[in-house]
């Protein structure tokens, strides 16, 4: 058996910690076993910690970096050291934490894995950008496999070396629209005769969320039955609290904090609205489209993620009476949704295909 340890996963039930569960509940258990490390501060859990352990993955609490850089770095050389794991698989965003690649190289016969999910970071990130321009030394590893969840993510991360892109895929038929669900979710949440606009994503710089308030406060003048659902959690919880308050749209959006009921989310509702300042390949995006809901995502995302005629991407620096106007429009797109994940899985992005690719990689 093949056993991998993955670092990367956080308390966040993001798009990393999706592809990693996605990929851990669908593997063949009889030739591989994950085991996860928790650098959480806090004493947070991982998110999906129960699952994790009901399917035999044992999770390693380590000091996070905050609390102490010498105990994390210490530590986890203990658990590379006495469990010989055949892979450690390095989930990242950027280069910034570099231990989970130099200790395996150093101490261990692992294979080390670099695994890249986004495509930029944040501007005020001063720490983090001079960290992950020391540490892109090891890019110039020949003894590292390469992976990126799109061809932007590889390039950003990987510059000019040669990687694998690995699609973000889900389990597509879970994913079937259901008008069921849609018409009992519209009851439950009292939004049954409204024009409901989603958003899923972290609470934070990255996700753009001054925009799209702004987008929206246009979209209800002009449809006066529009209220945004915001799903998620994060640092800026509170100041979009505050701009939802000025801009007197707290009895038109419900911030629904983290969720585990996101699918019947996007069946509720009408259109996805997604304007990133940077993103790999986001998953939400693939399981949104899987439920044949129309997408208005930010212009710089990869077009990778064009698995259907339904999501269409604007430039976020259009005037935001422009953007609502286009968003606005997409109320009247005519999208068959109960068969909308069969073309998410003709495009490869169905888990199966995610689960092949992967295991070949673990077998190298």
């Amino acid at each position: 058996m093949k056993r991998i340890l993955q670092i990367g996963m956080t308390s966040n039930y993001g798009g990393i910690e999706s592809f990693i569960m996605n990929l851990y509940r669908n593997i063949d258990h009889n030739k591989f076993q994950f085991d996860f490390i928790n650098m959480e501060t806090n004493n947070k859990d991982l998110a999906y910690s129960d699952e994790i352990r009901k399917l035999g993955g044992k999770i390693f609490k380590i000091p996070g970096r905050k609390e102490s850089i010498l105990k994390n770095h210490n530590e986890l050389k203990k658990i590379l050291q006495s469990n010989h794991y055949d892979y450690v698989h390095n989930n990242i965003l950027t280069w910034s934490y570099s231990d989970g690649i130099s200790l395996p190289l150093k101490y261990t016969n692992s294979q080390v894995i670099v695994h890249s999910h986004n495509s930029g970071m944040n501007d005020d990130m001063k720490i983090r950008k001079i960290l992950n321009f020391v540490n892109k030394r090891y890019n110039k590893k020949t003894n590292i496999i390469r992976l990126a969840c799109s061809n932007e993510a590889g390039k950003w991360l990987f510059n000019n070396k040669k990687f694998k892109v690995i699609p973000n895929g889900i389990d597509t038929l879970n994913y079937q629209f259901d008008k069921k669900i849609r018409e009992k979710y519209r009851q439950r949440f009292g939004l049954t005769n409204k024009k409901i606009f989603l958003h899923v994503g972290r609470l934070s710089h990255q996700k753009n969320h001054d925009y799209l308030l702004k987008v929206f406060n246009e979209i209800q003048k002009q449809e006066k039955n529009a209220v945004l659902l915001l799903v998620g959690d994060g640092e800026l919880k509170h100041q979009i609290k505050d701009e939802i308050l000025r801009l007197n749209l707290d009895n038109k959006i419900l911030m629904l904090g983290t969720r585990h009921d996101v699918r019947n989310l996007m069946f509720m509702s009408d259109v996805f609205l997604f304007p990133s300042l940077y993103e790999g390949l986001p998953m939400v995006l693939v399981e949104a489209q899987a439920t044949g809901l129309p997408c208005l995502i930010a212009d710089n995302i990869s077009d990778e993620i064009l698995l259907t005629d339904f999501i269409k991407k604007a430039n976020i620096k259009l005037p935001v009476t422009r953007y609502a106007g286009k968003a606005l429009n997409m109320l009247d797109y005519n999208v068959n949704r109960e068969e909308a994940y069969t073309l998410v899985k003709k495009a490869g992005y169905d888990v199966t295909n995610t689960i092949s690719q992967m295991e070949k990689i673990y077998q190298k």
